[in-house]
């Protein structure tokens, strides 16, 4: 019986454990948050997702391919864009494909802290940046694309292709 509980005691921490990782998974982790609400300044980013990160492109987006972006002055239009990624998280169930190649970014600026997420609608995946520093990213699904890609049609910018294009 001692054994048992030793065994359940461990096994039980560890799915508490995975519990609460994926419960912080499932928001925009707060400080990210905070600066996507009260941004003063907010661009969208369409990346090409075939470029290496961590490359040195000198007008690159955290050493990915910028084909072009927009500043999104409009406040409505920055609420319809963090509204439709916070869903996207809310939505991720913790799947997670064994791949990154973003499409997407966002660099939101407020009181001199700089936000950078790469975003990956079809990995499902956010990596997060404070300044050139990474940060903990978190998980989306592929339903907030749409919004972000209407936002970038409408402004001119080239997107990606989609794989299989």
């Amino acid at each position: 019986m001692l054994f048992s509980r030793r065994f359940v005691s461990p096994l039980a921490f560890l799915c508490l454990a995975s519990a609460a990782f994926a419960a912080d998974d499932s928001k925009i982790p707060e400080p990210a948050r905070a600066v996507l609400d009260r941004a003063t300044q907010f661009v969208v980013y369409s990346l090409e997702p075939s470029q290496s990160e961590g490359g040195s492109l000198p007008d690159g987006f955290h050493g990915w391919k910028v084909l072009g972006k927009t500043v999104v002055k409009d406040a409505d239009v920055r609420k319809q864009v963090v509204a439709a990624l916070s869903r996207g998280v809310e939505e991720n169930d913790g799947s997670k494909p064994d791949c990154f190649e973003p499409r997407h970014g966002i660099r939101a600026v407020q009181d001199g802290k700089t936000l950078d997420l790469v975003i990956c609608f079809q990995c499902l995946q956010v990596k997060a940046y404070v300044g050139e520093k990474a940060d903990r990213g978190f998980l989306t699904k592929g339903s907030p694309q749409p919004v972000f890609d209407k936002v970038l049609k409408d402004a001119g910018v080239p997107l990606a292709k989609k794989q299989g294009e």
